[in-house]
């Protein structure tokens, strides 16, 4: 079965390197795509979907804003099952300071300098620890495209989903400081994990990866 991997803001598949999926399921990376100006996420999760090969059963695993896409497609889509690593359902679920930077339109004066390069408190919000760490930080900054990362900002503060898709599971790092660790029946802890955990506790979020995809018809399904 295919697994359609989304990642995170500005971000690409190599957060993923590390990611592994039991034998059955073949990882398949959705890229972002250049938005259109005006653009909102509805018909942007359309043409970022075309891309989805919907002939054959599929799931949907999304990083971050890829997890609000991957819910953003299941308003059209039949994925067998969406699994969030890092990300929320609803804006309820942003902290605070996401919902006073949209009131305030702070975001706005923000120097694209510091959505593009690594400093200190880019590796403190998403947990890169390491220098292995913050050298892949480096790499996925500097790489992103700046038209997207000004285009996504302001959608994601603005974003107010009602809907949860019924086949959904959500791996979530206990000291994610991006977006805090908020315990629900459909939630699975990485324990001291942070919002770089896909790739710096690999392992456990493998582990649960697996956990959830062995028992899509038993208790993770509910």
């Amino acid at each position: 079965m295919h697994a359609y991997f989304i990642s995170g803001l500005g971000a690409d598949q190599q957060m993923f390197c590390r990611t592994q999926l039991p034998a059955g399921y073949t990882i398949c990376h959705l890229p972002w795509l250049r938005p259109e100006r005006t653009e909102d996420f509805a018909s942007y999760a359309r043409r970022l979907a075309a891309g989805i090969d919907q002939s054959t059963p599929f799931i949907l695993v999304g990083l971050s804003l890829g997890g609000m896409m991957a819910i953003e497609m299941n308003h059209f889509l039949q994925p067998t099952y969406t699994i969030l690593i890092s990300s929320v359902t609803n804006k309820r679920a942003l902290p605070f300071w996401f919902k006073l930077a949209s009131i305030t339109g702070i975001y706005k004066i923000v120097p694209d300098y510091f959505y593009h390069h690594r400093n200190f408190i880019t590796a403190w919000l998403l947990g890169a620890q390491s220098k292995e760490d913050k050298a892949l930080l480096s790499k996925v900054m500097l790489e992103a495209d700046p038209v997207f990362v000004k285009w996504a900002i302001p959608r994601i503060l603005s974003w107010d989903n009602h809907f949860i898709p019924e086949k959904l599971k959500h791996i979530h790092g206990t000291k994610d400081v991006i977006l805090p660790y908020r315990p629900n029946k459909r939630t699975l802890p990485v324990q001291d994990g942070t919002h770089f955990m896909v790739f710096n506790r690999a392992a456990a979020v493998n582990k649960l990866l697996a956990a959830i995809l062995a028992n899509t018809a038993g208790p993770y399904s509910r």
